[in-house]
């Protein structure tokens, strides 16, 4: 969740960068079922979209007519909005629906704030589903901060409102995430955590989460991981939709663009029960079979949720900061003496990569310690689990999910003239952006150095 000091660091960041050259201009290749928010082609698949519903739906609809207009600022400079500045209009007059770039104050129903920040609305499936709404503006204001979003008004008539929240879905499922690392990092005040995990390999994100949503996570790994199967359960991404917007978190998915670029597969999805006692887990890094030294990049990032206060009673993650940087694995319960509890409120996710060292706590404190374990691997990599993608998991989620899943890279998919060139230049180009956006987050500490 933002706060005063993550505003200060956003605002020290935009200081910083004002006289550093920008990233050259690059036209990006958005996948064909993919689009991004108010882009050219968002407002041609909105008008698609209503094309293709009008017909089925204009006699419920009664004639009545209605509005809504969007303004979102602080847009990414690679989509060339005039000021930054991303604005559209709906407007049904009884018949038909005519979409606009305009911003229309005085529509029905209106919606301002930065761009990063309406994101998190936009790529939200499940506007219609009882619960839905009420959970997306609470997970957007947690992450953004109660003020950040302006909205007023509201559509009066019902027809109109399914009409608007299934178009709403329809769009959820194809925006993609911001490609610009850097703009996205700044606006959600993570470029000091990002520096953070590339020193220490660890940072914390506290209460990334609502607590509402951090005990429905919890209750649901208690509902999954029966007693007779032990303390922990992987495939934990198919256990239902809690798990799917968790992993899908996106300041979480901003530290692991950071750490191993886009198109990281996750490669586990595990969660761990434990009651008071000795940590089961001894001293490890995560680079299973990886000769020494390790590569100075790295190939692997844990994100752990804390669905409770954690301390250092509770059992915590040890994590031995700097560790990553001796490249191998730990000698003889070397580091014991080096390493720090991870304490960290109920909501919050650490994230820890790159061959850091780390261990499983003692816990003194009553009570059992709940946590979701989502592992990542680099996309050049083999994962942990099968991956069980289905239809239904796509259409309920936004593309982020497919990208975690391998559906948006080349690997493992063949045309019928040879490779799936279209994918494989879509991620070599968010690649090159994303190293790009890298060199500019990093570019305080190398002058400093």
């Amino acid at each position: 969740m933002k706060s005063a000091t993550a505003e200060g660091e956003r605002a020290g960041v935009e200081d910083a960068m004002a006289d550093r050259p920008q990233a050259p201009a690059m036209d990006l290749i958005t996948l064909p079922h993919h689009v991004e928010l108010l882009s050219d082609r968002w407002l041609d698949e909105a008008a698609k979209f209503f094309r293709e519903a009008l017909p089925m739906r204009r006699q419920a609809l009664g004639g009545r007519p209605f509005s809504l207009s969007e303004r979102f600022t602080d847009a990414p400079a690679h989509l060339k909005f005039p000021g930054d500045a991303a604005a559209w209009s709906l407007r049904f007059d009884g018949q038909d629906v005519a979409i606009s770039r305009t911003f229309d104050p005085a529509a029905d129903v209106v919606l301002e704030c930065e761009y990063q920040a309406a994101l998190a609305l936009a790529q939200f499936v499940g506007v219609l589903v009882p619960g839905g709404p009420e959970a997306m503006w609470r997970e957007a204001r947690q992450m953004f901060g109660a003020d950040a979003f302006r909205p007023r008004g509201q559509l009066a008539d019902d027809q109109a409102r399914t009409l608007v929240g299934l178009f709403h879905d329809h769009m959820a499922r194809r925006t993609v995430e911001n490609p610009d690392l850097e703009h996205r990092a700044r606006r959600m005040g993570l470029t000091g955590k990002i520096r953070e995990m590339e020193e220490q390999g660890f940072t914390v994100i506290e209460r990334a989460i609502s607590d509402e949503f951090a005990d429905e996570v919890r209750a649901a790994i208690k509902g999954a991981v029966q007693p007779q199967q032990g303390v922990s359960m992987n495939w934990m991404l198919y256990q239902g939709r809690p798990f799917e917007r968790i992993t899908l978190n996106p300041m979480a998915m901003t530290l692991i663009d950071a750490s191993l670029g886009r198109g990281a597969q996750l490669a586990s999805n595990a969660a761990i029960i434990r009651g008071p006692g000795a940590g089961l887990i001894d001293i490890h890094t995560d680079y299973t079979d990886v000769p020494e030294p390790y590569p100075d990049f790295a190939m692997s990032g844990v994100s752990v949720w804390a669905l409770e206060d954690w301390t250092e009673a509770s059992g915590p993650t040890w994590i031995v900061p700097g560790s990553h940087r001796m490249r191998r694995a730990p000698r003889n319960g070397e580091g014991l003496d080096a390493g720090v509890p991870v304490e960290m409120p109920k909501g919050s996710v650490v994230f820890f990569t790159q061959g850091v060292w780390h261990w499983q706590g003692h816990r003194t404190e009553p009570g059992e310690r709940v946590t979701l374990h989502p592992h990542f691997n680099r996309g050049i990599l083999r994962s942990v689990e099968q991956k069980r993608p289905d239809v239904q998991m796509f259409a309920r989620n936004p593309p982020r999910l497919g990208e975690m899943m391998g559906e948006d890279d080349w690997f493992d998919k063949m045309t019928p003239t040879g490779r799936d060139y279209v994918r494989l230049e879509h991620m070599r180009q968010l690649h090159a952006f994303t190293n790009w956006k890298m060199k500019q987050i990093r570019a305080p500490l190398e002058v400093a150095a």
